[in-house]
């Protein structure tokens, strides 16, 4: 398996189809729109072929794509004047076995972490907003990451220490 970065030309679709097939029903509090997700993943992944610095998104590819990750910046709580590194999504072809998935989602923070670092981002944020996300917050306690309901957090120089490579 490879992974490389979103190619505007090659991976929007893919990506728009999986995001399609697993995000959560939310019922009556947001309605998915395809077609803004479809832009904006087109957007992301053409902005990065000039400023890898604002936005991150890559696939995973064996012989189809098997996950992609999204990580932004420029996030700050109400009393903080660190920036905080957002995961906008850590999605993996449910198909794939436990371990897979696992390998690949530590993948995912590995290059959340890598990123964030190369970009001066002090503080990374994962969250989840699937029913269940205790295993996906698992990996992120074994990482080293503050763990509190459905969000995870670590200072991206303690995340260096625990690169999975």
């Amino acid at each position: 398996m490879e992974w490389t970065l979103a190619n505007p030309l090659r991976d929007v679709e893919e990506i728009v189809e999986m995001a399609d097939e697993y995000f959560v029903d939310t019922g009556d509090i947001l309605q998915k729109s395809k077609e803004l997700f479809r832009k904006n993943v087109t957007m992301v992944s053409t902005l990065q072929l000039f400023d890898r610095s604002k936005e991150f998104l890559a696939v995973c590819r064996d012989t189809k794509m098997v996950g992609y990750c999204w990580f932004d910046r420029y996030g700050y709580t109400t009393y903080s004047t660190e920036e905080i590194s957002n995961a906008k999504f850590h999605h993996v072809d449910h198909g794939l076995s436990s371990r897979v998935k696992i390998r690949l989602i530590n993948e995912m923070i590995d290059q959340h972490i890598l990123w964030a670092y190369s970009n001066g981002v002090p503080v990374i944020c994962s969250t989840s907003i699937r029913p269940e996300h205790e295993v996906f917050m698992k990996i992120h306690k074994k990482r080293g990451f503050t763990v509190n309901g459905s969000y995870a957090w670590i200072r991206t120089e303690e995340g260096i220490k625990c690169l999975t490579k």
